[in-house]
């Protein structure tokens, strides 16, 4: 659904002209981790509770293809 919905969105709106400075790229970063927070949930641990997957485990799921590479490479193309 994200890959789907969410990043086409964001990338199509003028990131052929953005200037990535380290700013944008962190607010888009944050942005992205929110919104894959928010799609894959909570994960249970073995005693009953419930924590929040960290960025690693959202890097991974996304296979590391995070929004910054994304945007760079529709830049390229």
């Amino acid at each position: 659904m994200y890959k789907a919905l969410v990043r086409p969105v964001v990338v199509v709106y003028g990131s052929e002209c953005w200037v990535l400075t380290e700013n944008i790229k962190q607010k888009l970063l944050v942005f992205e981790r929110k919104k894959l927070r928010r799609i894959f949930g909570p994960t249970q641990k073995a005693n009953g509770e419930w924590r929040l997957k960290t960025n690693e485990e959202l890097e991974k799921s996304i296979n590391n293809k995070n929004i910054v590479r994304y945007t760079k490479y529709k830049r390229l193309s």
